[in-house]
């Protein structure tokens, strides 16, 4: 298993590529922080200030804005991932994970991707090159130890719909994953007033999606250094026609 840190930067039809331009040398990093998205421009000069936020407010809901110690100016946005073809949504549609900020400069969008597979930023960097102008900056492998131990939960959850969350908080809570086992799917469908392949549906796409987030991670953590004693992890063969089938 092999960790790869990829530079990239593009240029292409994107409200803050575009602003970039209008500011020459001025370097604007953006974090996208769950459904907000914080600006800082580095600037003391009255008219770039004035053009910045211009721009931004056309492009996105100012929820604030204050001058942090350095002298920048600080915007924070509602996202806008939803209503444009942001730098995040191209990202997460490679399998890949930024490494923040994304800096937006002379019309470009420069920033850094980590992922497990060294497809996936390729992937990726043919999919910027169909929107507009895209450069290679760099490309590492890392080890693994440079991944953080802790998980966002938004990896682990973001993709979850409100339906499967709430099945896999109710089984929990039921006590469907105790062992042994106090609850079946049916007794919790009826308690819910639902029925009962509608309940395992969500369940079970709900636990697929949090055990596919997860998986990686658990990789990171059994690749990583261990006793030289320590068993290798076995290959499980898959009995024909098993694939996909739960029993509940």
């Amino acid at each position: 298993m092999a960790l790869w840190e990829v530079a990239l930067r593009a240029s292409y039809d994107y409200p803050f590529i575009e602003l970039s331009r209008t500011v020459p040398d001025t370097p604007i990093s953006m974090w996208c922080l769950w459904d907000r998205e914080l600006l800082q421009v580095p600037t003391r000069d009255g008219k770039v200030i004035e053009t910045v936020e211009r721009s931004i407010r056309k492009a996105g809901h100012v929820v604030d804005q204050w001058v942090d110690a350095g002298s920048s100016r600080i915007f924070l946005l509602r996202c806008t991932c939803d209503r444009y073809d942001s730098i995040w949504n191209v990202i997460e549609a490679h399998q890949c994970w930024d490494a923040p900020p994304v800096v937006y400069q002379d019309g470009w969008a420069n920033f850094r991707v980590i992922s497990f597979e060294a497809q996936y930023p390729r992937d990726l960097y043919a999919d910027l090159k169909t929107r507009g102008p895209a450069e290679l900056v760099r490309k590492r492998e890392l080890p693994l130890s440079a991944l953080p131990s802790s998980v966002w939960t938004n990896v682990l959850f973001g993709d979850l719909t409100p339906k499967q969350s709430q099945a896999l908080l109710t089984a929990h809570r039921f006590g469907y994953y105790t062992s042994p086992r106090g609850v079946t799917t049916e007794h919790i469908a009826s308690a819910l007033g639902i029925g009962r392949t509608t309940y395992e549906e969500h369940l079970r796409k709900a636990e697929n999606r949090v055990i596919s987030a997860l998986v990686p991670y658990l990789q990171l953590f059994a690749s990583a250094d261990r006793p030289a004693d320590r068993m290798p992890l076995p290959k499980i063969p898959i009995a024909p026609g098993a694939r996909g089938r739960a029993t509940r």
